[in-house]
């Protein structure tokens, strides 16, 4: 409403309010019968649909159910009580409708919807302050679904933020590896907002009681959304997307097109890293020998699917390193997925810097363009120039009713020393589709050949690097002859799901082959039991070392007439087989009811696993996760007890975890949250994305964050939105429940559409003071008539009388004065003052009593 001191609610019983509200077979007009009323007072003038006062409202408005904006408008009568909004046509022209549609013959400023737009009409509803425009289709701009209005994208605030992931780590063990470690880690991500620029920085902290203290920062960089260019600038450390040409870190200017900000109907990649831990492990996920990830896992199946983005150049190497002081390795291979682009469309990317990770930061260029050309074609196109490098791709994707064929060719001319000029090709083909009768998805397979001259430019630096350092160069792309990869889903309804995936690839210059093959199956049968199967086979080729003349190593060396020396490194192969099964201890339909989950590995190499854990959370809103875990390994005949517990906190996430092996005991712990930096102070929340929203809602304290993974309104009036989706719209609400009995919301939901990375300032306004139920009395004890407005001193509309003649009101005043007005006359009002210096005011309901007199 207008007034920021009261706010009303009317009083009438249900029972009152079913006989008064009325609706005429033969209208569709309300009728309230004042002869029903007790006393005087009269509600014809909401005789009428959607009955309104004229005034000022911010609604929200909506055009043929899709949500517009949130608006400021006039509701003016057009004569005989007719309350109609004023429209501006600029804001129906935002809003979709056509131009040539909008009639005006007046102002443009306050056009009536059913006489500026044939055939359109609105509908109000007061009570969600929800303002519904219908237009003709015919008359409106065709927009896909999910669309958002430019206009309409909110770029944020100036806000600070810092991301923190701390965790402590400490072993003792006895026997051959006697002795205590402790291993602590941070992780920050601190970014900085300013209009559409922000400014992002990723490192972290290690230590070791072997290695010291070592801080590596993993990215800094600026960006920025060009939304006339539909896409995004990169200014700082980035990564080429890897889409065509192999991914690599630069330093340097990246413009890339965002499909982010194309609708949902019209539309990264980062891979999910999965793996077995026999105790509470540490993972450390490594790529290009840095580190990017490390967390504690539980004993048992993880899955890790929250890394940051690493599309680009070199397979994830994923350590687990156990509690035991053993650890185990295995590689997660990246592969681009061929993509079609609707008719129209396009994807762009121009990259120009300097190496980071490969070479001494040699300068380099990379341009790739997309372009849909039909419903069935795509073109895709690119080109890489390097000093002494040259690459370019041509190729596209073929959709048809046999699938998705996609063939790329990519052409390189590189010069590197002691081999001069070399040229060469890679073929690209990749084939992708559903089988629809037997539900059976070949979600990708691809087969990569390249000719012996064929050169990937990170090779080539890494080469020359080499060389320079008289060391040897080895990588999965480099030498690689060809590739083969494949993944298959089938859903066997009933009998549950099964998944095939596999690759396999061989080089030149004596590296054998490498292959890697998963086979997995899961159902959940009745009663919420789950059993899952899965085999997987790893085949690491033999390769040769390479050193120069003067390598001398006692182990079986030749040498070669040009002082080469070479050694065979053996190959690995294990096959890992493992079958789960789990289930409710109790009915699936209670909350809080844990789960016992059992399953026994077999691997080739290590031997038998059997692990049994106990899991479940506590509380209201499951904020309190725990598990407890015993296993046994056959082979080294040990048992393993551990314990995890996880407590989410409105402002962070603790946990912490210990186990007891034979020879051995481990404990860790760790915390994890974020800290916003804004105008009005600093605001401490959970794990914040990229782009998250801050909430700033005076007076509400304690009030909870829907959504908000537990964040409450703090004492300041604020709290954090750990994430939100860009260019969407996104619902962000608050539950009062906990807020102060002195303090009530004027509305508990917004809605916004960031741009992405933005931080969103979300403002709600509370109503904060005594609330007050006052009992207007009229000379002769006579009743306020039921329905009469109530006006502040400011003569803004508050509310209306209820029964008993009584209204509600909120102010933060000690004392103030109201008009009641029933009608137009000056013998159809009245005033009355409140004074509250007598009252209780700790009360959360004040009654008291009076007078209202004329004017």
């Amino acid at each position: 409403m207008q007034s920021t001191l009261f706010s009303t609610v009317s009083l009438m019983s249900p029972g009152i309010a079913m006989a008064q509200s009325t609706v005429a077979a033969s209208s569709d007009a309300y009728v309230f019968d004042d002869n029903m009323l007790f006393g005087s007072g009269s509600l014809a003038r909401f005789n009428r649909v959607n009955a309104i006062e004229p005034g000022q409202y911010r609604v929200d408005l909506f055009i043929n159910g899709r949500f517009v904006d949130r608006v400021d408008l006039r509701f003016a009568d057009q004569g005989e009580g007719d309350v109609q909004p004023c429209l501006p046509a600029a804001l129906l022209e935002s809003g979709g409708v056509l131009k040539s549609a909008i009639q005006s013959p007046g102002t443009d400023q306050c056009l009536v919807l059913g006489k500026a737009v044939q055939g359109a009409s609105t509908a109000f509803d007061f009570g969600q302050m929800r303002l519904d425009l219908n237009v003709p289709q015919s008359l409106m701009l065709n927009t896909p679904r999910g669309y958002v209005a430019p206009q309409n994208l909110d770029g944020g605030n100036t806000i600070g933020f810092v991301n923190y992931s701390a965790s402590q780590y400490h072993v003792t063990r006895t026997g051959n590896y006697s002795g205590s470690s402790d291993s602590s880690y941070l992780a920050l991500n601190n970014g900085l907002n300013m209009g559409l620029w922000r400014l992002r920085q990723q490192g972290n902290l290690r230590y070791d009681n072997d290695n010291g203290s070592h801080w590596n920062t993993t990215r800094t960089y600026a960006q920025r959304a060009l939304p006339g260019l539909q896409g995004e600038m990169t200014v700082g450390q980035g990564f080429t997307s890897g889409r065509f040409f192999s991914g690599m870190s630069y330093t340097g200017l990246e413009i890339a097109s965002d499909d982010r900000m194309l609708p949902e109907s019209v539309r990264g990649y980062a891979p999910t890293v999965r793996g077995i831990a026999k105790t509470n492990a540490q993972v450390i996920v490594r790529q290009n020998g840095n580190d990017i990830y490390q967390t504690t896992v539980a004993p048992g199946p993880f899955e890790i699917s929250d890394l940051y983005s690493t599309s680009y150049n070199g397979d994830l190497e994923v350590s687990v390193v156990e509690a035991d002081g053993s650890v185990s390795r295995f590689t997660v291979p990246f592969s681009a997925v061929p993509e079609s682009l609707r008719p129209g469309l396009s994807r762009y990317s121009m990259a120009l810097g300097r190496s980071r990770d490969l070479g001494d930061h040699d300068p380099f260029s990379e341009m790739t363009y997309q372009r849909g050309l039909t419903n069935s074609v795509t073109a895709n196109s690119g080109l890489r120039v390097a000093e002494g490098y040259q690459a370019l791709v041509l190729g596209g994707v073929y959709a048809s009713t046999l699938g998705a064929f996609g063939l790329d060719t990519t052409y390189s001319r590189a010069n590197l020393p002691n081999e001069g000029q070399l040229d060469g090709w890679m073929a690209r083909l990749s084939y992708s589709r559903t089988f629809q009768p037997t539900k059976t998805t070949l979600s990708i397979a691809g087969y990569r050949y390249s000719t012996e001259g064929y050169r990937d430019l990170g090779d080539v630096l890494g080469v020359r690097e080499s060389i320079r350092n008289h060391q040897t160069w080895e990588s999965t792309s480099y030498m690689q002859r060809s590739r083969f990869e494949v993944s298959i889903n089938q859903n066997l309804n009933d009998y549950g799901s099964v998944f095939l995936s596999g690759s396999t690839q061989d080089y030149r210059s004596g590296r054998e082959r490498d292959t890697q093959l998963q086979f997995g199956w899961a159902n959940t049968l009745r009663n919420n039991v789950s059993v899952n199967l899965s085999v997987s086979r790893q085949s690491t080729g033999s390769y040769l070392n390479r050193r120069s003349g003067n390598y001398n190593d006692q182990l079986d060396n030749t040498v070669s007439d040009n002082g080469v020396g070479t050694t065979r490194s053996a190959g690995t192969q294990e096959t890992v087989t493992l079958l789960s099964v789990s289930f409710p201890l109790g009915s699936p339909a209670r909350s809080n009811v844990p789960s016992l989950s059992s399953s026994v590995t077999h691997s080739s190499t290590s031997g038998d696993l059997y692990q049994t854990s106990l899991s479940g959370t506590q509380g209201a809103d499951q904020t309190l996760s725990y598990s407890m875990d015993v296993s046994r390994d056959a082979d080294q005949k040990q048992n393993v007890w551990s314990a995890n517990v996880q407590k989410y906190l409105p402002n962070a996430s603790v946990s912490a975890s210990a186990s007891k092996g034979q020879d051995y005991w481990q404990a860790s712990g760790s915390a994890r949250g974020a800290l916003a930096v804004h105008g009005g102070g600093v605001t401490f929340g959970p794990y914040l994305g990229d782009t998250f929203a801050l909430i700033e809602a005076k007076g509400a304290s304690g009030a909870k964050v829907m959504n908000g993974m537990g964040a409450t309104i703090d004492s300041d009036g604020y709290a954090l939105v750990p994430s939100l989706t860009p260019y969407r719209y996104n619902t962000v609400a608050i539950n009062p429940e906990g807020m102060s009995e002195k303090a009530e919301l004027d509305d508990g939901q917004r809605r916004v559409a960031p741009y992405a990375g933005a931080a969103v300032k979300v403002e709600f306004k509370t109503r904060v003071g005594n609330a007050i139920l006052v009992k207007a009395v009229r000379p002769g004890g006579e009743a306020v008539p039921m329905g009469a407005d109530v006006l502040d001193e400011n003569g803004s509309l508050i509310g209306m009388v209820g029964q008993g003649s009584q209204a509600y009101l909120r102010t933060e005043k000690l004392k103030g004065r109201l008009t009641v007005r029933w009608g137009e006359g000056t013998n159809e009002q009245c005033r009355m003052q409140f004074d509250l210096a007598r009252q209780d005011v700790s009360q959360a309901l004040i009654k008291l009593n009076s007078d209202c007199r004329r004017p």
